[in-house]
């Protein structure tokens, strides 16, 4: 949706415009015809094993989150390399959504400025250019993504990567959103495997998106300014 339109999460009124968000669920369901049945039931990870595995014969992914680890020499049977998303119709690079987790602090904390502290070095470009990535982490600051002994690490997957980054859609932060996002995508899942229609399943999401907006009545705009 966000690849064809910019309608998406934009109003409290409508979840996307009802014409992309056929269309959307349309080309999902075209792009899955073209996969092993078993995708669906498979997460990113899932995938990844079995495209490290010398036994399963799938060697290409078109879409999934990117997890570096898989482009370092050990962690897997096999090597993964990562590049940029494919191009859509309009011969355009597609946009991805920008996914990973988040660092926070309780509430409950009992000792705020340590925490703040740490959580600053952590994310420092420093930190996250060196210790951080040696030890297993996928950095979030862009000057590890730019820093050639990470890219040297990780054969390339922060560089081949970020132009797809820099163009990806960042979902909503407001407090409803993963209500929306957890009930939603059991309706994608439904119309894939053939159990609604689009119609049905767009019409069920867009109540589940006025069901996440309850705890945010005074909410005018949730979508995120780079959408």
């Amino acid at each position: 949706c966000a690849d064809q339109d910019d309608s998406l999460f934009a109003s409290t009124e409508t979840l996307v415009t009802q014409e992309v968000g056929l269309r959307a669920l349309e080309q999902y369901r075209e792009i899955v015809a073209l996969c092993p049945p078993d995708c669906l039931e498979r997460n990113p990870i899932h995938v990844y094993e079995a495209l490290v595995s010398e036994e399963h014969p799938a060697v290409y992914c078109p879409f999934a989150y990117g997890y570096s680890n898989y482009a370092r020499l050990g962690y897997g049977t096999r090597l993964l390399h990562f590049g940029n998303v494919v191009s859509g119709p309009s011969g355009k690079p597609l946009r991805t959504t920008l996914g990973g987790t988040g660092l926070a602090i309780s509430q409950n904390c009992q000792a705020m400025e340590v925490a703040a502290d740490f959580a600053q070095w952590v994310m420092s470009p420093l930190c996250q250019s060196t210790l951080f990535l040696e030890n297993g982490g996928q950095p979030g600051h862009r000057a590890a993504w730019e820093n050639e002994a990470a890219n040297t690490l990780c054969h390339g997957f922060f560089r081949d990567t970020l132009a797809t980054l820099d163009r990806a859609y960042l979902r909503p932060r407001y407090h409803g959103y993963m209500h929306f996002q957890d009930e939603a995508c059991l309706e994608v899942y439904a119309y894939l495997k053939g159990e609604k229609s689009a119609e049905a399943a767009f019409t069920r999401m867009s109540e589940i998106y006025q069901e996440s907006l309850k705890d945010n009545p005074a909410i005018e705009r949730i979508a995120n300014p780079a959408g």
